[in-house]
């Protein structure tokens, strides 16, 4: 709970500073990665805290590299896929950049995904090294 209010007084801080203003973001990489990263975390229930099976996963203590980032500032979205510790299994998270932080759009009908992929993404990391910047 600590956590998500520390997050949505930065959104808050950042938003009414004019740092997140939809497609002119001027959030760096970095911080929209660390945000997108913080975001998962708050999603999800500590390893071991959740009686089922499909949250109780080990992620590892460094999500950043355990993950492959990909962002697409102009139509402001990014997908995260984190691994698990034996990399048998992922979870795919896709989020919006919106004026008031980033919102999970995972399943939403009115986006589409599979156009999006096709895109070249402006931003690539995989499992914590830059491929493209």
């Amino acid at each position: 709970m600590l956590k998500m209010s520390l997050l949505m007084t930065l959104l808050t801080v950042f938003v009414g500073c004019g740092i997140v203003d939809g497609k002119n973001n001027d959030l760096t990489y970095e911080k929209l990665v660390n945000l997108t990263i913080e975001e998962f975390e708050s999603d999800m229930p500590e390893f071991g805290d959740s009686d089922y099976e499909f949250y109780n996963i080990d992620y590892g203590d460094d999500l950043r590299s355990n993950s492959d980032i990909k962002i697409w500032k102009n139509e402001k979205y990014i997908k995260l896929v984190v691994y698990d510790q034996s990399e048998d299994f992922t979870r795919t998270r896709y989020y919006e950049m919106r004026d008031d932080g980033l919102r999970n759009v995972n399943g939403h009908p009115d986006i589409d995904f599979d156009s999006l992929e096709e895109k070249e993404p402006d931003y690539i990391e995989k499992q914590g090294e830059v491929i493209k910047d």
